[in-house]
């Protein structure tokens, strides 16, 4: 069975207003998460179901329907449709494997197939060659509405700024607010966000001053409801399902802040192209990372990045081309800082070959269907896109790669469309596997060996009377705390499909613990505090190279 790599991580939320360098890191995430290149379908699998109003049970006409994510036997790619005006729809042709769905309707939430609570995963589709699925069905709630006015520190309203909602999540080793929704204000200053999920948010408007010139150190900075730039003195909203949120007025907060001015060069020059474009984004601070400031660099690539407030920023260029990059941690406590260089470069290459626990290549199984990717550890962003627009690099017809624009540091990831998947990656005979790789130079001589002897943990999850629980969440995670992390191979999450059946493959191989949880968000999985709870409370079982296990869990009642 194909399936996608083992590179994949679980989901998170989209980040849609943190800057354009943080989009594209997003971006950059979800290209190598979805690194099969889409395909003419020509499976025989048949979904149906029908989409209904989650209060009425009305049916809802003109729903999209789409398959989120796939794992096939021929590598095709996605298919969507829209249901008909009894809320049915139906997708055909499509290849054995295992799905998920969503459902999307404007001023509706959007649903995943199996979600039973907001921000909660989906559970997969398992279909059969020539399978026809009936009753796959959503039922969605009508999205919350949120409303208001942003004013300025004399109570007059403001134009053109972006109001969103937030919330947290474990990201990157740390709970950082992410936007889920947003809209930003019309000439009355007021903001109407619909489609809302119901939860509890934080809500921040921004108000992007950069016409105000960079000698004005008082400015408008990012402010949280009811009106603080602090982000943990924010106050919560509270939104249920098809609830309006009237009245939520912001004050615009003013506050002395600091510039940024430096210089971009490139091979010791100083920059000569214009549009070089350079952006702070903040790391730490009381923006609670993910706030940007952006300028353009001058023609002899001096730059001035202004209004940012106290906190740790990277500083980041690149040039027009997009072909270099220089970045640099800066950190911001009161005064401007000035001497700035930034040395645009294209980045390290890292090279290597392709190696196979059985010695020589399978045959097939062609080079192009193998792929090559850095997971980058530090917060650095645009440059991780580099040389990654048509997809991941592929490997070459000897079985060599080449992996161009890198910074930082990373780890070195593979996969295929088949059933080869990476075992470990070593250098000058040194498993480097889970090491980070320094990239501020070229790396030669990684080996990395793929193999078939793939882990598989599957079975059941079953309520406290015995039957089978459909709502629940299974994690499986290394029993070494040392091996937990943002990054690490040793934690993976599954849902059970419409069967009751969860399956996660591709673990190394190691000593873990197994736990099944009513509700989980995107990301709690990899939080260390919850880990340690779980580890006192899960299964302990053992996994061995290429081991099948077997494994029903009863419901965890936390």
């Amino acid at each position: 069975m194909i399936r996608r790599p083992a590179i994949t991580e679980t989901p998170l939320p989209v980040i849609i207003v943190l800057g354009p360098f943080f989009v594209c890191t997003v971006l950059t995430a979800q290209l190598l998460a979805r690194n099969q290149p889409p395909t003419t379908r020509s499976g025989t699998g048949v979904i149906r179901g029908r989409v209904v109003r989650a209060d009425t049970a009305e049916p809802l006409r003109r729903v999209q329907i789409r398959v989120d994510e796939w794992s096939t036997r021929d590598g095709s790619g996605p298919a969507a449709t829209m249901t008909d005006a009894e809320g049915r729809y139906e997708l055909t042709q499509l290849p054995a494997g295992r799905y998920q769905l969503k459902a999307t309707r404007g001023g509706y939430v959007e649903v995943a197939y199996g979600q039973r609570r907001p921000f909660e995963r989906g559970r997969p589709v398992e279909l059969g060659e020539g399978a026809v699925l009936q009753n796959i069905d959503f039922a969605l709630p009508p999205g919350a509405v949120v409303t208001g006015r942003i004013v300025d520190e004399t109570g007059e309203p403001v134009a053109r700024v972006s109001v969103s909602l937030e919330r947290r999540h474990y990201i990157d080793s740390a709970r950082r607010l992410v936007a889920e929704s947003g809209s930003s204000t019309d000439d009355r200053g007021e903001f109407r966000i619909f489609g809302v999920a119901p939860g509890d948010y934080v809500i921040v408007a921004r108000f992007d001053a950069s016409d105000l010139g960079s000698r004005d150190r008082v400015r408008y900075v990012p402010t949280y409801y009811p009106g603080t730039p602090v982000s943990s003195e924010a106050q919560r909203v509270s939104v249920a399902a098809g609830q309006e949120v009237p009245g939520i007025t912001i004050a615009l907060a003013r506050a002395a802040t600091a510039t940024v001015r430096g210089i971009v060069r490139s091979a010791g020059h100083a920059s000569s192209g214009p549009f070089t474009f350079v952006a702070a984004r903040e790391i730490s601070g009381p923006q609670a990372y993910g706030h940007t400031a952006t300028a353009i660099a001058a023609a002899d690539g001096s730059f001035a990045i202004a209004g940012l407030l106290p906190g740790t920023y990277f500083v980041e260029a690149r040039s027009p081309s997009d072909s270099e990059f220089g970045s640099k941690e800066v950190v911001v406590d009161g005064p401007d800082v000035a001497g700035v260089t930034l040395m645009l470069s294209k980045g390290a290459t890292a090279r290597g070959r392709i190696r196979f626990d059985t010695g020589n290549p399978p045959q097939g199984l062609r080079a192009s269907q193998v792929f090559v990717v850095p997971r980058f550890v530090e917060p650095l962003a645009y440059h991780q896109m580099a040389d990654m627009s048509g997809g991941p690099p592929v490997t070459h017809d000897d079985w060599t790669f080449e992996l161009h624009g890198l910074r930082g540091r990373g780890f070195i990831r593979a996969g295929s469309m088949g059933d080869w998947q990476m075992k470990r990656v070593r250098r000058e005979g040194v498993d480097i596997t889970d090491t980070p790789l320094d990239f501020a130079t070229d790396i030669d001589g990684i080996e990395i060996e793929l193999t078939q002897l793939l882990t598989t943990v599957s079975g059941a999850v079953l309520d406290d009377r015995g039957g089978v629980a459909l709502d629940a969440t299974v994690v499986v995670f290394a029993d070494d705390a040392e091996k937990w992390g943002p990054h690490s191979r040793f934690i993976e999450s599954a849902r059970p499909d419409q069967q009751g059946r969860f399956t996660i493959r591709s673990l190394p191989p190691g000593r873990y613990v197994a736990i099944a949880v009513g509700y989980l968000e995107p990301g709690e999985e990899r939080d260390p505090d919850v880990l340690e709870t779980w580890r006192q409370r899960g299964t302990l079982f053992t996994l061995s190279e290429g081991e099948t296990h077997r494994l029903d869990l009863r419901l965890s009642a936390f």
